[in-house]
C-alpha cells in the first residue's frame, strides 16, 4: 500500500529581513515628512501671529499718537528722555535744528530736528491760552547712539488734566512754567516713572541710508523727527519712522512693520 505524506509549504509565512527593513524605512520617510510639514506650518503660523500682532500695535500707536498730536498745541523733541533731568533748558536741551538743502529752488528753507523722546503740550483752549491743560510724552528707552542702533521700548506718559481755568482765574499751570512741570516729571530719574505705560516692548528706527553728519554706517534715526519752515523749536509738521518687532526665535526669527506718518500739532 502506497503512503502519500502531507505536503510542505515551499516557505513559512511572515516577513524576511530586508522586507522588514524596507517597510520600516518607508515609515520613517513618511513620518519625517509629516513632521517636517507640521513643523513647517507651525513656523508659518507663528511668524504670521507675531506679525499680525506687530501690525496691530503699530496701529494702535499711530492711532493713539495721531489723536494726541492734533489736540496738542506745540511740542518738543529732545534726544532722549534722560534730557528731562530735572533741569530742563528749554532753550538748548531740545534736539538741534538743521537746514534742509532745497535743490529745486537752491536754498536752505526747512529746519529738521530728530530725537527719541517727544513732548506734546495742550494749551487749556482758545479762550485760555496764557495756561497748559495737559502734557504728554512719547519716549524711547535709549540713552544714546549705541541705545538708538539696538531694539528699545517705546513708552507714552501723560500728566493729569488740568483743566481750563476760566477768563479770571488760571488753572495754575501757565506755559511760561513748562520747564518747571517737566522737571517735576524728571524721566531721567526713571524711564518707568510711576503712570507710564508701554507701548511697544521692541522697536527701532529706520536705517541711515549712507553715513552723514552725525551718523556713521550701520546707525539708526531716532523714531521722530519735525520739519519746519522756520527755525522753531514748537512748531511745524512731526514725522513718525518706526518698526515693531514682536517675537523671537532660537534663529532670532522677528516680525517687524515700518510706517511713516507726518502730523501737524493744532495751532
Amino acid at each position: 500500500m502506497k503512503i502519500t505524506r502531507p505536503s510542505r509549504r515551499a516557505g513559512t509565512a511572515g516577513f524576511s529581513l530586508i522586507e522588514l527593513m524596507i517597510s520600516s524605512t518607508i515609515v520613517l520617510l513618511i513620518t519625517s515628512l509629516a513632521i517636517g510639514t507640521s513643523l513647517f506650518g507651525l513656523r508659518m503660523m507663528y511668524k504670521d501671529t507675531e506679525r499680525l500682532q506687530s501690525n496691530a500695535n503699530l496701529r494702535t500707536f499711530i492711532s493713539n499718537i495721531t489723536n494726541k498730536t492734533v489736540s496738542s498745541s506745540f511740542y518738543y523733541l529732545f534726544p532722549y528722555y534722560t534730557s528731562l533731568d530735572g533741569s530742563v533748558d528749554l532753550i538748548n536741551d531740545p534736539s538741534a535744528l538743521t537746514q534742509i538743502y532745497n535743490a529745486a529752488n537752491d536754498t536752505f528753507d526747512e529746519y529738521s530736528a530728530f530725537g527719541d523722546c517727544l513732548v506734546l503740550v495742550t494749551k487749556t483752549s482758545e479762550f485760555r491760552t496764557s495756561d497748559i491743560r495737559r502734557v504728554r510724552i512719547y519716549y524711547r528707552v535709549t540713552t544714546n547712539q549705541a541705545g538708538a542702533n539696538a531694539d528699545a521700548a517705546l513708552r507714552y506718559y501723560e500728566t493729569a488734566d488740568w483743566g481750563e481755568g476760566n477768563s479770571t482765574t488760571s488753572n495754575g499751570h501757565p506755559v511760561s512754567n513748562l520747564a518747571a512741570t517737566l522737571n517735576a516729571i524728571n524721566l531721567s530719574t526713571s524711564p518707568l516713572i510711576t503712570g507710564s505705560k508701554l507701548v511697544n516692548s521692541r522697536t527701532r528706527g529706520r536705517l541711515v541710508p549712507s553715513p552723514s553728519t552725525p551718523y556713521v554706517a550701520g546707525d539708526r534715526y531716532p523714531i521722530f523727527s519735525t520739519l519746519s519752515p522756520t527755525a522753531s523749536r514748537t512748531a511745524g509738521n512731526i514725522s513718525i519712522n518706526v518698526e515693531f518687532i514682536n517675537g523671537t526665535t532660537a534663529r532670532n526669527t522677528i516680525s517687524s512693520s515700518s510706517f511713516n506718518y507726518t502730523i501737524s500739532p493744532r495751532s
